[in-house]
Formats: structure tokens, C-alpha cells, sequence
């Protein structure tokens, strides 16, 4: 089922580096005051149809969604980010993970430096940072450091327990994985999130991996919630400056800062998640009291 078409961003004056990196300054493909019409009014599209989709026995409506795609440069990372910051703007807590252990984008896309990821948290050797915005409630948590052994790490009863205990936190938790057609990463996180949703790029997936993809989580066990097509083309414009008058009813889309606001941790002590508190540079004077009641 399909779900939504994110239209195709273009920009004026784009500058090429030499390098071919993954992301070229992808803060500015995040929702914002400056983003055309017909984007926003995709992603509104799209966060309603999500917000209607119901777990494999349709006994509730789903709360966390794991975003992948057939192939690598579909754009599903970035649609990860955007459904996030999509689900916060309505007053949702909502988390955003980067489980893409194998090229890890999100940090690039907000500008994150923390260290500790979910990598780090999985394997029991580092805390795992939280980054939270100020301007709406979303937090963000980024892959921390690339493990050897991705899938081993993701299919792990760490795994499970931590998406267990994370979701009473939050109201939506969305995550970023690999590509299903490349590895088995986002197979695995299928089987323990309420649904999958499948970014195909326009004129670049093929039938044949759009099938197999499918076939894949299927298989695996996963509640697919329908399938999004990025990068279609811009002949409906013409039919968005009927709205070009409403310009002032605003959306409310906050411009996004590299620096997030401050960080938490959450890291395993005696076999039980807990949370620390910890401000970043910006309050490095306040730190939480929370690290000794947890360790009782």
C-alpha cells in the first residue's frame, strides 16, 4: 500500500564537493520554514497515515516504525528524520534511532557529535547519548561506534529489552535501519517493531527489488504499513499555487540548530536500563543526581 510521494528537492547553486559523501549538507532537507508547499503537505500525509496503522493483530495502532528501503540512496534516512521531527511537531515524544550500524547517517543530518551510540549500549561498553532538541520534543540517538558484528548486535536480547523499556518513554520511536536488500540488519528489527514502512526512490528501484523487499520482511515476520515513494517529479506544482495565499497560515516548522540542547544517557547497571541526566558544554556545572539512586 502506498502512503505517500515526497516530491524531489531541488536547489539553487548546490555546491559539489570532491568527495562523494552520503549526505551533502542534509540539514537542509529537514522540515523547515523554507521548505516548498508541497513537501510539508507530504509529510503531514504521511505522518497522518501512520498515525492510523494498526499492529499485525490490530489490536492498537503502532507506535514504533522501523524505515528502510531495497536498495542504499533512497532516501530513507532522511524521510526517518522528517516522519520524527513530523510526529514531535504534533506534541508527540518522539525518538529517533540511527540502527544503521553500517553507515550511520543521522549524526550527519543533525550535526550530532556525541560518542556514545546504540552500538555502544548493545555491546555494554559505553553509555548511549540521547540528543534532545529544544525546540520540540524529539530526541535522537545516534549509532555511536561501528561494531563488527551489526546483526549479531541487533538481534541480541539487549536489543529487545532496550526497545521495550524505551518505548514506555516516548509516544513514537522511529529507526533508521539499513537497507533490507543489502543486509539482514532491518529483517531483524522487523520482528520487534509495530510496523515497517519501505522508501522506494522514484526511477531507481526496480520491481524485482521492490518485490523482493517486501517478500523479505514477509518472511521475516514484519507488519509492512505501506511504502513511500521519494523523489517524484514536480507536475502537480502547478496545482500547489492554489495555495500560495495561505502562505501565512503557518505550520509552525522550527529551523534546526548542529547543537543540540543537552544529553542523556542511558546505560545498564545490574541488568536494568536506567537514565542519567548530564547537560553538555553548554551546562557542564549542572549534572544529575540520578546516577546514584540508580546505582541502589
Amino acid at each position: 500500500m502506498q502512503i505517500a510521494n515526497i516530491p524531489k528537492i531541488t536547489f539553487n547553486k548546490i555546491s559539489r564537493r570532491k568527495n562523494h559523501e552520503h549526505v551533502r549538507n542534509s540539514t537542509r532537507y529537514l522540515l523547515n520554514p523554507d521548505s516548498p508547499f508541497a513537501v510539508k503537505e507530504a509529510y503531514i500525509n504521511l505522518r497522518t497515515s501512520l498515525l492510523f496503522c494498526m499492529v499485525a493483530d490490530k489490536s492498537r495502532s503502532c507506535r514504533t516504525f522501523a524505515i528502510t528501503s531495497a536498495n542504499p540512496s533512497e532516501g530513507k534516512s532522511v524521510t526517518s528524520a522528517n516522519v520524527a521531527v513530523s510526529l514531535a511537531m504534533l506534541g508527540k515524544k518522539t525518538l529517533l534511532i540511527d540502527a544503521d550500524m553500517r553507515r550511520p547517517t543521522q549524526n550527519k543530518i543533525w550535526g550530532i557529535k556525541s560518542k556514545g551510540g546504540l552500538c555502544d549500549l548493545l555491546a555494554n561498553i559505553d553509555n548511549c547519548a540521547v540528543n534532545e532538541l529544544k525546540e520540540i520534543p524529539l530526541s535522537i540517538i545516534c549509532t555511536g561506534t561501528i561494531p563488527p558484528n551489526p546483526s549479531e548486535l541487533l538481534s541480541s536480547d539487549n536489543m529487545k529489552t532496550f526497545i521495550d523499556v524505551i518505548s514506555t518513554q516516548y509516544d513514537y520511536i522511529i529507526i533508521d535501519t539499513p537497507p533490507i536488500n543489502s543486509v539482514a540488519d532491518a529483517r531483524i528489527i522487523s520482528k520487534i517493531v509495530d510496523g515497517v514502512v519501505i522508501v522506494a526512490r522514484s526511477g531507481k528501484i526496480t520491481g524485482n527489488d521492490f518485490i523482493n523487499s517486501v517478500n523479505v520482511i514477509r518472511e521475516a515476520g514484519g507488519n509492512i504499513c505501506g511504502t513511500v515513494i521519494n523523489g517524484v517529479g514536480s507536475k502537480a506544482d502547478r496545482s500547489h499555487n492554489y495555495y500560495r495565499n495561505y502562505k501565512r497560515y503557518g505550520y509552525g516548522y522550527y529551523r534546526y540548530k548542529s547543537k543540540y540542547y543537552y544529553t542523556r544517557n542511558y546505560y545498564k547497571y545490574g541488568g536494568n536500563y536506567y537514565n542519567n541526566y548530564y547537560y553538555s558544554s553548554d551546562n557542564n556545572s549542572e549534572s544529575s543526581k540520578d546516577n546514584e539512586k540508580s546505582k541502589k
